[in-house]
């Protein structure tokens, strides 16, 4: 996502981007679309100092951790960006992303920042529902789709060889 840099410096509101998928680093996330929407403001804070609030939009697929199925969900996360050609001059923005501006480039990428925000927002263990039943140990069957008729020894414990490691 390409901004001029001279569109910042006189501010913008509520602007619409659509990122082509394709035009943002690969960090593994899979797009259900082929863009991102975002809304971004451009406000200026004092000289050479720049901030970027707004949100993007767009729907991510993952696989369930419980049963392997596919599902997707809509993301919207807030954009909130600090830029400035003096980053060492600035202690700490409250949820804010900072970004240091070079002087010799007329232009802005934000790309790498929104691959990064969408990644971060992905959930470690991703369920297609809380109430997910996952897959049988035994047949491996999807429980979601049907029961089976598979028994588990009372005690039988998966994890049961390695307690009987000793600790050294």
């Amino acid at each position: 996502m390409i901004i001029k840099l001279s569109d910042i410096r006189s501010g913008f509101q509520k602007r619409f981007f659509d990122i082509l998928v394709d035009n943002i680093p690969d960090r593994g996330t899979v797009f259900k679309g082929n863009n991102i929407r975002c809304l971004i403001s451009a406000n200026v804070l004092k000289k050479n100092s720049f901030e970027l609030n707004g949100e993007l939009d767009t729907t991510i697929e993952h696989k369930c951790v419980r049963c392997l199925d596919l599902f997707h969900s809509n993301i919207s996360l807030p954009i909130n960006i600090s830029l400035t050609d003096r980053l060492e001059k600035i202690k700490e923005v409250d949820n804010s992303d900072m970004v240091e501006l070079s002087t010799s480039v007329d232009e802005l990428d934000l790309g790498i920042i929104v691959a990064d925000l969408i990644e971060l927002d992905k959930p470690m263990k991703p369920l297609c529902t809380d109430e997910c039943m996952g897959l049988c140990p035994i047949c491996g069957i999807n429980k979601n789709d049907r029961s089976c008729d598979c028994k588990t020894e009372q005690g039988y414990d998966v994890w049961e060889k390695l307690k009987k490691l000793e600790n050294k």
